[in-house]
């Protein structure tokens, strides 16, 4: 069937149209991007302060606990019945003062017949010596008659300290910590009546690695911090010259004056020595980082206004800050910002006098947001040991 000649013009009008479409999409240029040049950031401010070295005395902090000057265990010196006891566990008795008494039994009547018999002898020696002179008694009935009356003598003295040791004294100053008899005990020679502890002055016994040992000298003036809290004076007293075995540490004493009693023995206490006079820097704590390889550091900036990293030894606190030491003599310390920049990155630093920062600005929380407390470097709800341990 032939093809009309409408139709033929139709399909080469369309086949036009066609390859014109094609040839505009491919071949004809697309429109190319504006450039725009890329804004500058603006170096992040951060809040310094000038930071000097100044003197500091550093201080051995030991841990330790007390223990009292004295502890005496009394004994008995005679066998016997305890009759009476005249103090109770935690009286204060002073020198000299009755503890204990024991039933004399026979003892008083052992002391009249030793008497009898020293009276007896001494009368036979002044009739021996009498007969002497006249020529009628050797020299050796006289010697005879000296040794008998001499051993009379004895025998009357052994008899009065048996008389005398049924009464127990006490023999230093104290508090009666143990007694170890009541009324109707048998107590053989030896055998424990009382311990006495003598709290006035007290000691304070501690640990120190032979590190520290060369610088702790007896006589050299500390402190002594009690579990209250409360700091005393104390002076030490004795330092080990030999090292635990298990340890290998010197035992070291502190004494401090108890005249009221209050401190008791076996309670925990710090020492506090001093060992060396240095100069450090004294810092806010919240300045604190962690470099890297997990040293502490603070950040401070240079002339160039670029940020610099400091490792930091902390060598104490205070109670306006913490004492660090291995920085420079002088610094620009970053106080606030220092955990939003990094080394060598510059920055714009404005002094603490300076106007408040923007709220675009590292460390400065968002209006409505209250930035969450944390505990500051070297803070725990523990107790924590100081430095020079």
């Amino acid at each position: 069937m032939a093809i009309s000649r409408s139709w033929m013009l139709t399909l080469a009008i369309t086949a036009a149209v066609i390859l014109w479409m094609i040839s505009g999409t491919v071949f004809s240029p697309e429109p190319q991007p504006t450039a725009v040049e890329p804004a500058t950031p603006k170096p992040p401010k951060v809040r310094v302060q000038i930071s000097e070295a100044r003197p500091m005395t550093n201080h051995l902090t030991l841990q330790g606990q007390t223990l009292a000057d004295r502890t005496v265990t009394v004994k008995a010196e005679t066998h016997g019945v305890v009759k009476q006891t005249l103090v109770d566990k935690g009286a204060q008795v002073n020198t000299g003062d009755t503890l204990v008494k024991m039933a004399i039994d026979d003892r008083q009547a052992r002391l009249l017949e030793a008497r009898s018999l020293q009276m007896e002898r001494k009368t036979e020696y002044l009739a021996v010596q009498s007969l002497k002179k006249s020529g009628y008694q050797a020299e050796t009935e006289l010697a005879r008659a000296k040794a008998a009356l001499d051993a009379a003598k004895a025998s009357v003295r052994v008899a009065e300290l048996e008389l005398e040791r049924t009464t127990i004294h006490a023999p230093i100053t104290g508090i009666v910590d143990i007694r170890y008899v009541e009324v109707g005990d048998f107590v053989s020679r030896g055998d424990p009546v009382a311990a006495l502890v003598d709290l006035d002055p007290i000691r304070v016994v501690a640990q120190v690695s032979e590190r520290y040992l060369g610088r702790i000298k007896v006589d050299k003036s500390g402190e002594v911090r009690l579990l209250d809290g409360s700091t005393v004076p104390a002076q030490v007293t004795y330092v080990g010259s030999s090292a635990s075995k298990s340890t290998r540490t010197f035992a070291v004493e502190m004494q401090i004056p108890n005249p009221d009693g209050l401190i008791i023995e076996g309670i925990t206490a710090e020492l506090h020595l001093p060992i060396a006079q240095i100069r450090a820097h004294n810092v806010p704590s919240s300045v604190l980082s962690l470099l890297d390889n997990g040293e502490l550091s603070v950040k401070a900036v240079d002339a160039n206004n670029q940020i610099i990293a400091y490792s930091v030894e902390v060598l104490g606190d205070s109670s306006d800050g913490i004492w660090l030491g291995g920085l420079p003599e002088k610094i620009t310390l970053v106080v606030v910002g220092h955990e939003f920049v990094q080394p060598h990155q510059t920055v714009t630093p404005l002094f603490m006098d300076s106007p408040p920062l923007d709220e675009s600005e590292p460390g400065k929380p968002k209006p409505g947001k209250k930035k969450p407390e944390k505990p500051e470097p070297g803070e725990t709800l523990s107790s924590q040991s100081q430095p020079g341990q």
